[in-house]
């Protein structure tokens, strides 16, 4: 319709031609045709995040499993916080770590399949939840995309340099002569 209005007009011309196809091109990029993306980002990895209610830790039930999720959104649900400080562990491998301030943790590699992951915070019970780990479909090529929003590595202290001072002078009078 769009090409047909145009060509009624006499205005459609390589330039319009152009656009339209830049259009067309761009719509293609958005939907992912023709990427390499696929249903799996991140073959072989057990990813997440683990969130808890803001108020859960004020509750004196002392029970977390209804206030406790494990998501792949590095941002929180609206009441949410990251579970700070909790140690999470994959049953199945005995794998653990602990929580940093965002809440993500990360299992690599694991063969393809469904997880248990235990979180322990403090003094409450532990809360499982699953999570799948799927695999790339064709094994014989592998694009390893890491999650976002890691944990920052904590900082390195370096020993200072040890230059030594050149005795040379930098700078000399206007007017003198060098030998």
């Amino acid at each position: 319709m769009i090409v047909g209005v145009f060509a009624q007009r006499g205005e459609f011309d390589m330039r319009c031609k152009l656009a339209l196809l830049a259009i067309v091109a761009f719509g293609f990029w958005l939907n992912g045709c023709g990427s390499d993306l696929s249903d799996c980002p991140n073959p072989n990895t057990l990813s997440g995040f683990v969130y808890i209610q803001q108020n859960a830790l004020d509750e004196p039930d002392k029970n977390l499993d209804d206030d406790i999720i494990v998501t792949d959104r590095p941002q929180p649900p609206e009441g949410f916080v990251p579970l700070k400080g909790a140690k999470v562990t994959v049953e199945e491998t005995g794998s653990s770590l602990d929580l940093g301030e965002r809440g993500a943790f990360v299992f690599h590699p694991l063969p393809a399949g469904t997880y248990t992951l235990v979180i322990k915070f403090e003094n409450f019970p532990p809360v499982r939840r699953q999570k799948s780990v799927c695999a790339e479909s064709t094994p014989t090529t592998y694009y390893y995309r890491p999650p976002f929003y890691y944990d920052p590595l904590p900082p390195v202290s370096r020993p200072p340099t040890t230059e030594k001072p050149h005795n040379k002078p930098i700078l000399r009078e206007v007017g003198t002569r060098v030998a």
